[in-house]
């Protein structure tokens, strides 16, 4: 068996957590927009916070489903300092519990689940409609626990959108007394509820997490030491190849033929290391170039975002990965996309911006403008 891997798991109420759906299905420009939708949901800047998310998939054309995770980083870094040991990698336990109840079967795809996850010092409410997230709320059970389920229920009925539970599932530790707990919900709703006594440590489930809170410094620092072993060790072999081979012309020129076969096994040796250090720096240079790439992206969304007319929708961004930005929407007054246009020639990186097309059309009685509008990058860049 391989060694087990230290991870430090985040429980759901030290983190923000939203489900969102983004006008985009290419993991590039979702992973911009990811973060510029992670600020305007907390009041801190980008250095001050973690952010990670998950792609549940694409139900609607067009379209990808995130689940969306914002934390503190002072927050994590003291939770690493109490440890003995600095953690391998820091997840959020809500995607292991998710994951843990698809594979279970707890949760139907035909159904909304409200599950309620029960520990010792904390608790987590989780809805899954047709095998989606939509709706999480976690809390420290050192309040009124049964009004902290209540107030969970009403928030997650307050969005209109958001389905009638068909059936609940209460899962509880087995160090907590559900007494009182199961006579309120039976009380509280005319709905099928199951009790599940956790007898599993979800930290032992190996499933593909894709949430990564461990700050950035620190697994820049991680890498750095690993490559730092490699290259030790690739100047190690060849400082020893260069002994043998300086040894052997010195005391053994004579034995030509074990000169060439010790050479031969000592470049065998070297070379996959060095192909190896060289297809770290060939990856270096790439990210370094899609960071610097998204960061434009990302700039130029924060300074449109604030020029859109009111009377725009706009219904999606196209990106081509070179030096064309589009914007698409419908809007009531066709003066409305001109307006826009100026707005958007005030932007430093567009190096110029028309209309690719503006057609009207009739629906419901009222005339709707569809339009396009193409920006090129180039000044400012």
């Amino acid at each position: 068996m391989g060694k087990k891997r230290d991870i430090l798991f985040i429980p759901r109420h030290l983190v923000t957590l939203r489900f969102i759906e983004l006008p985009s299905t290419d993991e590039a420009e979702i992973k911009d927009m990811v973060e510029f939708q992670a600020l305007k949901e907390v009041p801190y800047s980008r250095e001050e916070l973690v952010i990670s998310y998950r792609n549940i998939g694409s139900y609607r054309k067009g379209f990808s489903y995130i689940m969306l995770v914002i934390v503190k980083k002072q927050l994590i870094e003291e939770m690493m300092a109490k440890g003995e040991n600095r953690p391998e990698d820091i997840r959020l336990e809500t995607e292991l519990f998710y994951l843990s109840l698809l594979k279970k079967g707890i949760v139907k795809h035909e159904r909304a689940s409200l599950v309620i996850n029960i520990k010792k010092e904390y608790s987590e409410l989780i809805v899954i409609d047709r095998a989606r997230p939509v709706f999480s709320r976690g809390f420290r059970n050192a309040g009124d626990f049964l009004n902290e389920i209540d107030r969970s229920i009403l928030a997650y009925k307050r969005d209109k959108n958001n389905r009638e539970i068909d059936d609940i599932t209460i899962i509880y530790a087995s160090d907590v007394d559900i007494k009182d707990i199961k006579l309120h919900i039976k009380e509280y709703f005319n709905i099928p509820v199951n009790f599940y006594e956790d007898k599993e440590d979800l930290a032992n489930l190996d499933f593909p997490l894709e949430i990564g809170l461990l700050p950035k410094e620190y697994i820049d620092k991680k890498m750095y030491k690993e490559n730092k072993k490699e290259i030790l060790s690739m100047y190690f072999l060849i400082g020893l190849v260069i002994l043998s081979l300086s040894s052997i012309f010195i005391f053994k020129l004579y034995e030509k033929n074990k000169i060439i076969n010790i050479l031969s096994n000592g470049i065998s040796r070297v070379q996959p290391r060095i192909d190896m250090i060289d297809s770290l720096l060939k990856k270096t240079e790439i990210l370094k170039s899609r960071r610097e790439n998204g960061e434009l992206i990302l700039n130029i969304l924060k300074e449109s975002y604030g020029l859109i007319p009111a009377d725009i929708v706009l219904s999606g961004m196209d990106y081509d990965g070179k030096v064309f930005i589009s914007y698409k929407g419908t809007t009531r007054d066709t003066a409305n996309v001109f307006n826009f246009i100026k707005a958007l020639e005030r932007i430093k990186y567009f190096k110029k911006v028309e209309v690719k097309y503006a057609t009207k059309k009739e629906i419901k009685g009222q005339t709707i403008t569809d339009f396009s509008i193409a920006c090129q990058i180039g000044a400012g860049r």
